[in-house]
């Protein structure tokens, strides 16, 4: 095997080799090629000229911050996936001057070959992300005075970006976010809140508005289970009072995050078959310069 697997990058695919990817992916998932940024490749695997295995290999922020992140996994089986990835890390390996964190988020219904081709090569399960849906309420309780959240604008990312990354690896894909993936967000309308309590920040989350419900892609307050449950219910109802039009909200906790899940549950939410499994891998330097 070891002579007829070869990697291609994608985007360098003949017409006709292009259009044997679509095997690859249920319909209509297979990736936009020629949208992808500059410094995001997609990789496959060819065995017996046949793509066997494909993967997104997102480096936007690998000279800056360290990270990569993998995305778009596919493949006929795990050993053809563990030695597409294999390679491409291989090379990318021989770039790194700094640890560099690998992620890859699955979804925890995903073929068991995806999530043991990334065990075989070294990627340890982080964490599971789940979302719920989560009601709003009406006001309930009276003494929320101390407790106020804040909707953070572009001169304030800076800071909220700070506490955040914190406790990164806690939340959802595990790896600090960068200034320039809170603006590419931001330009996406995503929205960033900051949750304070006699006015020191003690909780950060983001998420955006669709169809009238509000999705939090992540939620964290630091505390104990019984303060992290005041907080969300200040959250929860004083939301309901600026938007009575939004009944629901979807937001995603992790398995990090014990004292969170206590008090979504505690509040009323409900987990939904949404959920997903990040793994990291770790690259150290080959060579010191």
């Amino acid at each position: 095997m070891k002579h007829t697997f070869i990697v291609k990058e994608s985007r360098q695919l003949k017409p006709h080799e292009r259009s044997l990817l679509h095997s690859l992916y249920p319909a209509g998932q297979l990736p936009h090629l020629f949208c992808l940024p500059a410094d995001c490749y997609h990789y496959t695997g060819w065995f017996r000229n046949k793509p066997v295995a494909a993967v997104t290999v997102d480096c936007k922020d690998f000279k800056t911050s360290h990270l990569i992140r993998l995305s778009d996994t596919t493949c006929k089986n795990r050993m053809m996936l563990s030695g597409l990835i294999d390679q491409v890390l291989f090379q990318l390996r021989l770039e790194v001057r700094h640890n560099t964190t690998v992620s890859v988020t699955l979804p925890t219904d995903a073929p068991g070959n995806l999530l043991n081709g990334f065990k075989d090569i070294g990627f340890l399960p982080h964490l599971e992300a789940t979302s719920f849906e989560f009601p709003f309420v009406p006001y309930t309780k009276t003494t929320f005075d101390q407790w106020q959240f804040c909707i953070e604008y572009p001169e304030t990312h800076g800071d909220w970006l700070r506490k955040r990354n914190q406790y990164f690896w806690l939340l959802p894909g595990a790896v600090p976010l960068t200034a320039r993936t809170l603006d590419m967000l931001h330009r996406r309308q995503t929205i960033f809140y900051s949750l304070k309590w006699k006015g020191t920040v003690v909780g950060t989350m983001y998420g955006e508005i669709k169809q009238g419900q509000l999705y939090l892609h992540e939620l964290h307050i630091v505390g104990q289970k019984e303060f992290t449950q005041e907080g969300i219910s200040f959250f929860q109802q004083s939301y309901y009072d600026k938007f009575k039009k939004t009944e629901l909200m979807s937001v995603t906790a992790t398995s990090m995050q014990t004292h969170v899940l206590h008090a979504l549950y505690e509040q009323g939410a409900r987990p939904t078959p949404s959920s997903t499994y990040t793994l990291l891998k770790y690259l150290t330097p080959a060579r010191t310069d």
